[in-house]
């Protein structure tokens, strides 16, 4: 069975999510088509069937590497490796319009609110950098960062953040290790790079002088495979091939600063596939939760303030390969559940069972055509999801 490597959940219903596969399939799951009343069980009436199945080698030819809906709901986008970004009818799940980047598209966003109709696109070839197409006029309007770095450019890009606050910011991850803020309304428009070395501890002197084999500054020894701001856009959190997570101080002007948070030796992260990691809600409980699926098979929940590891979830399967997590999601609406997509083509259900108290670490529960023989951990670390609970449930009172 193939990897699920992307997840996208609708924002305004929460209802209905999109998985896509490595085999280029994309399949629709309507999440209230199930009876939490077996919400624990496995057998046939409690498995989730997929409300709308987009065959591989149909729409596109190879393996998607992400999915995101349209705040409105009207749309949803794709990417896959095959070139392509395709604009979907959420009503009739049909593709009504594709652009051709001619590069491989290993991640794109757009602005949460949908205040504007561009979409940043992340390309791995050609003149790399940010590619910036127009869903109004369907236009390929420009790239930011392009023409490699001899040319002035910043290469190849993994990963991209719209700003949730700021309608013109998107932060973008390079395979070098360069983060870049750009401001869309200029073609030039850079306004920040991220350099580790500015810390909050250190940071004296706006004018660093860089070391004498810098040009840019960098925010990782190694390419940038995931970043995400925090609600609010104060923080932005980048993942590094380096095998390190930095969270990084936006208040402080033209010049973001390290908060130097250390999240121990256990971050494992080599691949340069986009990671989609999630963040707890700032309504859910005091502290935030970063949720981390590290390349070992094991999701790591940090508290986001310090960096200490709160929580190892593993789930047994046929091997540390097949039990890998690519992509996680939030469940939304207070519910404390999270959806990750995993490496043997599963999609595993993690939060908490208001009945009998007890976590839901559930393998799977969706008919993805994968092997539901799989067996949870019998440890029980994961005792931060009744502190979450308990926290969201004292602020209701």
């Amino acid at each position: 069975m193939t990897s699920v490597n992307a997840l996208a959940l609708d924002s305004i219903d929460n209802r209905y999510l999109l998985s896509g596969g490595g085999d280029s399939s994309i399949k629709l799951w309507d999440l209230q088509s199930r009876d939490d009343s077996k919400w624990m069980s496995t057998d046939a009436e409690s498995v989730y069937k997929p409300a709308y199945i987009i065959p591989a080698k149909t729409v596109h030819q190879f393996g998607i590497t992400h999915l995101k809906w349209w705040p409105d709901n009207g749309m949803w986008l794709s990417s896959s490796y095959d070139y392509s970004l395709k604009v979907f009818n959420s009503d009739t799940m049909q593709p009504v319009h594709s652009f051709n980047l001619e590069s491989r598209v290993l991640n794109f966003d757009f602005d949460p609110q949908g205040s504007n109709s561009l979409v940043a696109c992340c390309l791995d070839g050609g003149v790399g950098g940010i590619r910036l197409v127009d869903l109004r006029t369907l236009a390929d309007s420009q790239t930011l960062g392009g023409g490699g770095k001899s040319k002035g450019g910043f290469g190849y890009m993994l990963s991209c953040a719209w700003s949730p606050t700021d309608h013109n910011l998107v932060v973008s991850g390079s395979q070098d290790g360069y983060c870049i803020g750009w401001d869309i309304r200029a073609s030039n428009g850079c306004l920040f790079t991220l350099d580790y070395n500015l810390t909050t501890r250190n940071y004296t002197n706006s004018n660093r002088q860089l070391l004498f084999y810098e040009d840019i500054p960098r925010a990782h020894n190694g390419g940038i495979n995931s970043l995400m701001f925090n609600d609010v856009g104060t923080e932005l959190i980048t993942l590094g091939t380096d095998e390190k997570i930095r969270v990084w101080d936006l208040t402080t002007g033209s010049k973001p600063l390290n908060k130097s948070i250390n999240f121990g030796p256990l971050v494992r992260n080599k691949s340069s596939q986009y990671v989609q990691m999630c963040l707890s809600p700032t309504i859910e409980s005091e502290m935030q939760y970063l949720w981390f699926p590290s390349e070992n098979g094991e999701l790591l929940i940090y508290r986001i303030q310090d960096g200490k590891l709160v929580a190892r979830l593993t789930r047994h399967g046929n091997g540390l390969i097949s039990s890998k997590v690519h992509a996680l999601v939030y469940g939304r609406n207070n519910c404390i559940r999270y959806y990750a997509g995993c490496h043997d083509g599963s999609i595993s259900v993690w939060g908490y069972a208001e009945d009998g108290m007890e976590e839901d670490n559930a393998p799977v529960n969706f008919d993805n055509g994968a092997d539901n023989e799989q067996e949870t951990t019998d440890t029980k670390p994961v005792d931060i999801l009744d502190k979450i609970y308990h926290e969201m449930s004292a602020s209701k009172a």
